[in-house]
């Protein structure tokens, strides 16, 4: 526990696999999620609406919307989900039918349903409530794996602070199908009530369920801690973290072209006091890692980052 608190008061990173930043994507988008759809590598993404910085370059008006990227091409599908926030995919491989299933909290953000949008070809979706909770309730990002007996899910909430504690806070559910779904009890199923811990990516390996959150620093300051459970009552963290510290790798833009001289001096002279919401897929042998960096206060970017070898290896690494 001493070596876990120096850390979070330092942001100091004891690496486990080495993870190679490729450099700055977009501006104003977060909270993505790299999938494999038909052996090519898509994002999804929350286009976010003006009002939370996304206007600067992504989206002039007030309604968010869903959409998949392709990551090479970089073309996009028709929008769908629009006027809903804190987005997340989960696609199912041909060997389970080709699906992709994105969940989204209805509204601007924060509020207190969270529906599911379901589709065979990225083009036309069909949707469903998941949870309608009371209006107390403030939910943000969630996370799907395929886990032990079924699907899990991991959900960030802000309030009510009789059961989130210190805001934000993840709490679980699970499903058979991915439609229907149950929380796990959140008086024990929780974490954690402590201390900021916000938007979750949980992963399953052989037994344990990993989960790569975000921790508020000393400073002004945040960065990904990794921990891991199998009951979800019980909490072991890495001994080697953060997962990423903040540097100018981070600025390094990918496709400079994409970008006017206002918006290339705009992405330099950004405060980055962050490397935030991580999401993560294999495809081809390597671990895509998709970030954000930037200042928390609507000054915020997507990047790109590399594990060279497989996803497995990768999140187990935090723990040897």
């Amino acid at each position: 526990m001493k070596n876990y608190m120096d850390n979070l008061k330092t942001g100091n990173q004891k690496p486990g696999k080495e993870i190679n930043k490729k450099g700055m994507l977009d501006i104003g988008m977060v909270e993505t999620t790299p999938v494999v759809w038909k052996d090519r590598l898509y994002r999804f993404e929350w286009v976010r609406n003006n009002e939370w910085g996304g206007g600067y370059w992504n989206n002039q008006t007030n309604h968010g919307y869903f959409r998949f990227t392709d990551m090479e091409t970089e073309e996009v599908t028709p929008a769908f989900g629009v006027d809903y926030a804190f987005g997340s995919a989960y696609i199912k491989q041909a060997s389970e039918g080709d699906t992709a299933y994105v969940y989204g909290v209805q509204g601007k953000g924060g509020g207190n349903r969270l529906d599911v949008f379901r589709s065979q070809d990225l083009i036309s979706w069909e949707s469903k409530k998941v949870f309608e909770f009371p209006e107390s309730w403030s939910l943000f990002n969630t996370s799907v794996c395929k886990g032990k007996d079924g699907y899990v899910m991991a959900l960030e909430i802000g309030s009510p602070k009789e059961i989130c504690g210190a805001p934000f806070t993840v709490v679980f559910a699970e499903s058979k199908n991915l439609i229907d779904w149950t929380m796990m009890p959140v008086e024990d199923h929780i974490y954690t009530k402590e201390r900021y811990s916000a938007c979750p990516v949980i992963r399953f390996v052989e037994g344990w369920y990993y989960i790569i959150y975000l921790e508020s620093i000393p400073g002004y300051r945040w960065v990904p801690y990794i921990v891991r459970t199998e009951d979800f009552v019980n909490f072991e963290m890495g001994i080697k973290n953060p997962v990423m510290v903040f540097n100018a790798q981070d600025k390094v833009v990918q496709r400079p072209e994409k970008f006017s001289a206002d918006q290339l001096e705009y992405i330099k002279n950004a405060v980055d006091s962050n490397n935030s919401d991580i999401d993560l897929c294999e495809y081809r042998g390597k671990t895509v890692i998709l970030y954000s960096w930037g200042n928390q206060l609507g000054k915020e970017f997507l990047a790109e980052a590399e594990y060279d070898g497989p996803m497995d290896d990768f999140l187990k690494s935090f723990f040897n």
